[in-house]
């Protein structure tokens, strides 16, 4: 969505309004579907092209972090995430892409809670993120310690 004007246009902001943004295990560039238990869930065959949010980067785009893990089955992490810091890299976006061992596509998420936490520092790289990326919209506050 932070990569998707159209999607913004509808609320009257634009990813230029955006700090930043953080995706975890994201289908970024995903056709053709190669797993066949995920082709329902994205309409496959019917897929539309204009699905795949890595189509949408571009050099105003906002700084990304992107959290994988190595061992995901679901969404391939090379493709995906590593795919897409390449091409916000490459627009001189900045985009930190960070891979986890011992996660997978459902354990990344489940390792914000306290008792997984030992899994992946995920909350750790977000916090990190949020404070060392500078704020574009004056409203914006570094969240309370």
């Amino acid at each position: 969505m932070a990569l998707y004007p159209r999607w913004l246009a509808r609320e009257g902001l634009s990813p230029s309004i955006l700090s930043g943004w953080i995706g975890l295990a994201g289908p970024y560039d995903f056709l053709p579907i190669e797993e066949e238990e995920v082709r329902p869930v994205f309409f496959y065959p019917n897929s539309p092209p204009e699905s795949q949010p890595v189509k949408y980067v571009s050099a105003s785009a906002p700084p990304a972090l992107l959290m994988a893990s190595r061992n995901d089955t679901v969404v391939n992490p090379e493709r995906n995430t590593g795919g897409l810091a390449q091409k916000l890299r490459a627009a001189g976006v900045p985009a930190r892409d960070v891979y986890f061992s011992r996660t997978n596509h459902g354990t990344l998420v489940g390792a914000f809670a306290k008792v997984l936490s030992g899994l992946a520092p995920v909350a750790d790289e977000v916090e990190m993120f949020v404070n060392n990326t500078p704020h574009k919209h004056p409203a914006a506050k570094t969240p309370a310690q």
